[in-house]
This record gives structure tokens, C-alpha cells and sequence, in this order.
């Protein structure tokens, strides 16, 4: 066999930890997301309010307007008391709102008017009701779910020497490194009645210190592998949650070094064919 020498990324330490992150939140005006959609049925003639907000809440979002058939005359729709716009017989129109109360229509002559109404709702809750079910769901500072390797784990510069005795009584120089893990959660609330709702994101975040064999040339890097979240309500009258996230990190320290093995050189191997037509049949002749 001939020796080589290779350039090849050296796991120099690789540390496998547990590490706890919790906060308490003061929850303000968490945020209901909702789908509705009300059946137009009225009279021809008069002004009429096919949705409206709940007094205990700040809504907002998207109101689509359909027209299906009427009186001949068009359909004026008012949002929140004053005149948004007009719709013909088969025609429709959406528009989103910063401040939703309520939404009315008027159709033109005589007879019923149809359509349907559909909001993308966005509700503001000033009240909170006891919850069923609630979920913690790891997310990003937007809001949108993760997976935990995607969870910021970031190496600070800093490093400190440090010597220490290991368990068979050798003294070692480690390094100590200091790491920033950040996690952002979303609490979402199922109550009885079936209304979901869910907070803006909630940052949690630690420095964490780790002992391991870290050279200056080295790299050092962490990945988390497992999260964990759970929350809890602490209080109804001014509404606090407790959250705890879990998490199983990795943390390795990572250098390019020059190897010597002993080995052959591989060459590729020659293609095999693969027949994929079928063989001829030969039809024997008949013997008289």
C-alpha cells in the first residue's frame, strides 16, 4: 500500500449539552387569526350589517366582497360607517383594512340581494379567556415556525485558557468559550368556545460558557439538535406565561490539519451494459 498525505478537517473536541432557556411574559393584546365568511341575503333597498367586531377587540385584516345577483342596480359596500366602493351584478373586490368594526352593503331596487362576504381576520383580544389547549411553537423573529438546527447558536470571540483536572487526575489546558443562544417562541391559545389565538413572537436568549480543547486555529461551532417548549399560564387578571424551552446542543472545535494514511489510488470502474431488449425468439418450422 502507498502512503498519501491528505488535507483533511480535524474534530479537534466535540461537547454534547444540555441548556435551559425561561422566561416570564406579560402578555399584551394577544392576536386571533380567523377565516369568516357571511351569506348576503337582504332586501333590495336597505342598508344592512353583514359582519362586526366584537366590542373586546381591535381588528384588522382583508374583506372581500362578492356580488352574485341582485336588483339589476349595483351594491354599495361601507366598511366601518363610510363608503368603500360599488360592485356590479357578478363582479368582486377585496381590500385590506388597518381598523375593522364592521362591514354593510345597500343594493339598488327592488327584490333580494345575494353575495357573500369573506375576511381574512386579524383580532387584537383585550380580555383572555381560560385556555384548553396551548402550544409552544418554536419560531423565527417574523413569526414563522423553524426547525432546531435553524435556532440562532452563535460562537463570541472571546476564549480563556483555562486549566483543569480531569477525572483521572491529569491537568489539561481548556478553552472556554461563550456561546449566545437565541430562540424565539409563538404561544398559541385554543379556548372552549373554539376561538384560537396567539401571541407576536417571544424572544428568549442565554450566554452559555463551555470548556473544550479549542486551539487558536481552530473553529468552533454549535448546532442545536432538539427543542423542547412548554408554557403555562400564571395569571388570568394580569395575564403572565411561563415558557421553558429544552435544548440538546452540539459544540465542536474544527481544524484543518495534514494527514498521512496509507492507501491505493481509486480509478473508476468500466460501465457494465445492461441489455434491456429481450432475446429473439426463434419460431422452429413445422414438421410436415
Amino acid at each position: 500500500m502507498e502512503k498519501h498525505c491528505i488535507h483533511v478537517e480535524k474534530v479537534f473536541d466535540w461537547v454534547m449539552r444540555p441548556v435551559k432557556l425561561t422566561k416570564r411574559e406579560t402578555l399584551t393584546e394577544p392576536i386571533v387569526e380567523n377565516d369568516v365568511c357571511v351569506d348576503i341575503c337582504i332586501p333590495c333597498g336597505k342598508k344592512t350589517v353583514v359582519w362586526s367586531a366584537e366590542e373586546s377587540v381591535q381588528a384588522f385584516g382583508t374583506v372581500t366582497v362578492v356580488y352574485e345577483q341582485g336588483c339589476g342596480q349595483k351594491m354599495d359596500v361601507f366598511i366601518n360607517g363610510e363608503f368603500s366602493f360599488s360592485l356590479q351584478e357578478g363582479e368582486s373586490r377585496s381590500v385590506t383594512m388597518s381598523h375593522l368594526h364592521d362591514v354593510q352593503v345597500e343594493c339598488k331596487g327592488d327584490g333580494m340581494c345575494v353575495g357573500r362576504v369573506c375576511i381574512q381576520l386579524h383580532q387584537q383580544l383585550h380580555r383572555m379567556d381560560d385556555c384548553e389547549h396551548i402550544r409552544c411553537i418554536l419560531t423565527d423573529a417574523c413569526g414563522q415556525p423553524i426547525e432546531p438546527g435553524q435556532m440562532t447558536c452563535r460562537i463570541l470571540d472571546e476564549r480563556q485558557t483555562v486549566r483543569v483536572t480531569l477525572p483521572n487526575g491529569k491537568h489539561v489546558n481548556l478553552q472556554r468559550v461563550y456561546v449566545l443562544i437565541e430562540a424565539f417562541v409563538v404561544v398559541q391559545c385554543i379556548q372552549k368556545d373554539g376561538t384560537v389565538w396567539k401571541t407576536k413572537p417571544i424572544s428568549l436568549a442565554t450566554i452559555e460558557d463551555v470548556l473544550l480543547c479549542a486551539p487558536a486555529e481552530t473553529a468552533v461551532v454549535c448546532e442545536t439538535v432538539t427543542a423542547d417548549c412548554k408554557a403555562a399560564f400564571l395569571s388570568a387578571a394580569c395575564p403572565q406565561i411561563f415558557i421553558t424551552i429544552h435544548l440538546c446542543q452540539h459544540v465542536q472545535s474544527l481544524g484543518r490539519v495534514k494527514v498521512e494514511i496509507e492507501g491505493a489510488i481509486c480509478t473508476p470502474r468500466v460501465e457494465q451494459q445492461v441489455h434491456i431488449c429481450p432475446q429473439h425468439v426463434h419460431i422452429p418450422s413445422c414438421p410436415i
